[in-house]
């Protein structure tokens, strides 16, 4: 017989047992799972694709991976789960392409910019070349006129020089305004380009305010500046009370609209120019005010404290109630841009020890007391011992 027969039920093989995840693969996936995320936190605006978007794609492949997706049969009975390896890594690869080609595209525009102050450069210098030679051959004809004593020839020759003169002068001075019109509209369009990018480079792409490189740039400007001028710059530091509880009851989408609210509240709160608004970092806000009486600062970061616990945030699973936590610190003497937000950062974990949804001062390194602002306006005596910041309360 040239075929096989067909083993009988009782013959055929069990299907295969899965083995149960090892640690190893857990970390494995975490690993994944915090890479996509960490791809989503520093997604950036291309032509078709926000950064938002990326990061909601990207938190969702992650938790497609840790947790899997269920599949029904025809009998509507639910079925393992399943990790769609190949999807998350054809999306990130279409992602990382998509990406390489945008940013590709963006330097490319530079370099055209560029290659045009080249062109415009070297087009006038040719002619500058070409206009010298003509002057000199005929500077040599009057030369020849002259040692030939010829007096018509050296008058044919002098009223020649004069006409070529004058046609270079006049062409060079064409080409001149020409090419200055050219660049001065290269450097317009670059000019436009590069604020855009500088833009975008200090802003944070989900609450459009400043980000930490430039909050860190400014604090040192600040803090040098301050005491030449004189000025008492205070900064606050601020954190969004429970924020990762808010993401997992609420979801990441909710904790988005959470900050960007929160951000939104803090630019209304400190208007002025000289103000400066920045996101630190995951839920993390500061503001740097740069030059107010402790006593003004304590009112604002009292009143930004209750108009943020006011706010009404709606979403698909109900209302989330928002608070937050600030720590307060005065540019001391001596004081770094670091040293100086280690003090507010201090006065934060002062704050969050001692119940959250509250304002706490720093006094100076290692010192800390109570907000002030009752209704009555007194302020609790004497400053107390601030507990090392060795950790951050969740």
């Amino acid at each position: 017989m040239f075929w096989k027969k067909a083993p009988t039920p009782s013959e055929k093989e069990p299907p295969p047992v899965s083995a149960a995840p090892t640690a190893s693969d857990d970390a494995a996936l975490d690993t994944v799972a915090s890479l996509l995320k960490a791809f989503g936190e520093h997604a950036f605006d291309t032509d078709n694709v926000t950064a938002l978007e990326t990061r909601a794609e990207c938190d969702g492949w992650a938790k497609r991976i840790t947790v899997g997706e269920g599949k029904t049969g025809e009998d509507g009975e639910r079925k393992a789960f399943r990790r769609d390896y190949a999807g998350v890594r054809r999306f990130f690869t279409a992602q990382r392409t998509h990406e390489r080609e945008f940013v590709g595209r963006s330097l490319g525009n530079l370099r055209e910019a560029v290659h045009a102050f080249a062109r415009c450069l070297t087009t006038t210098l040719g002619e500058d070349r070409a206009a010298d030679e003509r002057v000199g051959a005929q500077l040599g004809k009057l030369v020849g006129a002259f040692q030939s004593n010829d007096f018509e020839s050296i008058r044919a020759e002098a009223e020649g020089i004069v006409t070529v003169v004058q046609e270079v002068m006049a062409k060079r001075s064409e080409s001149q305004k020409r090419m200055l019109l050219e660049l001065g509209e290269k450097i317009s369009e670059l000019r436009e380009e590069l604020h855009e990018v500088r833009e975008k480079a200090a802003l944070d792409q989900l609450t459009q305010l400043f980000n930490r490189s430039a909050l860190d740039a400014h604090l040192d400007r600040v803090a040098d500046l301050a005491f030449l001028l004189s000025s008492s710059p205070c900064i606050l530091m601020i954190d969004v009370d429970h924020f990762k509880k808010t993401n997992d009851t609420f979801g990441h989408l909710t904790g988005d609209d959470v900050l960007r609210r929160v951000a939104d509240m803090l630019v209304r709160n400190f208007l002025r120019r000289e103000d400066f608004v920045a996101r630190y970092g995951g839920e993390e806000f500061v503001v740097v005010i740069p030059d107010s009486s402790l006593h003004n600062a304590e009112l604002r970061a009292e009143r930004v404290r209750q108009s943020i616990e006011e706010l009404v945030i709606n979403s698909p699973k109900g209302q989330v109630q928002v608070t937050v936590s600030i720590g307060l610190a005065c540019l001391s003497s001596g004081d770094t841009g670091a040293s100086w937000l280690a003090r507010a950062d201090a006065a934060l974990y002062e704050a969050k020890g001692g119940g959250r949804n509250c304002v706490r001062v720093a006094r100076e390194a290692g010192a800390a007391v109570p907000s002030l602002v009752p209704a009555g306006g007194s302020r609790p005596p004497g400053p107390r011992s601030l507990p090392p910041a060795s950790r951050r309360l969740a």
